[in-house]
C-alpha cells in the first residue's frame, strides 16, 4: 500500500518554496549574492527554511517562517540559534509581522529583524 503524504503538507511545501524565493529577491534587492538554504525539520512534520545570504564579509541567517510555525517552540529556539551565530533575520506573511514581533520579545531575543511578504 502506497502512502501519500496529506494535501496540507503539500501546500506548505509549495508555500515554503514560494516564501524562500521572495525572501531571496528582497535579500537580492539589498545587494546580497549568495544563498545556502537549508530545510530544517520539525516534530510536527513541517520544516524552517534557514537561509544564508553575504555581502561582502557580512553574513546574515534568515529563517522563513510560514504561519503555523509563528508560536512554535521549535522556532523560537532555531531564531535564537541563529541569532547566537551572528545577524538573524526573520520573514513572516505580513499580516503575522506583529505576532511574531511580540513572540520574540516574550522570548526575551532582541535585535533580531522581523519582515513580512
Amino acid at each position: 500500500m502506497r502512502m501519500v503524504e496529506p494535501m496540507s503538507r503539500v501546500v506548505s511545501d509549495a508555500d515554503r518554496m514560494k516564501a524562500v524565493s521572495r525572501c531571496q529577491s528582497l535579500l537580492r534587492e539589498e545587494g546580497f549574492r549568495e544563498f545556502w538554504a537549508a530545510a530544517t525539520g520539525t516534530r510536527r512534520g513541517g520544516g524552517a527554511s534557514l537561509i544564508m545570504a553575504e555581502k561582502g564579509s557580512r553574513m546574515v541567517r534568515v529563517l522563513v517562517v510560514l504561519e503555523k510555525e509563528v508560536d512554535l517552540d521549535e522556532t523560537k529556539q532555531r531564531l535564537r540559534e541563529a541569532h547566537e551565530r551572528g545577524e538573524t533575520r526573520a520573514y513572516v506573511p505580513w499580516p503575522l509581522r506583529w505576532r511574531l514581533l511580540s513572540n520574540l520579545e516574550r522570548w526575551g531575543l532582541d535585535g533580531i529583524a522581523v519582515a513580512g511578504w
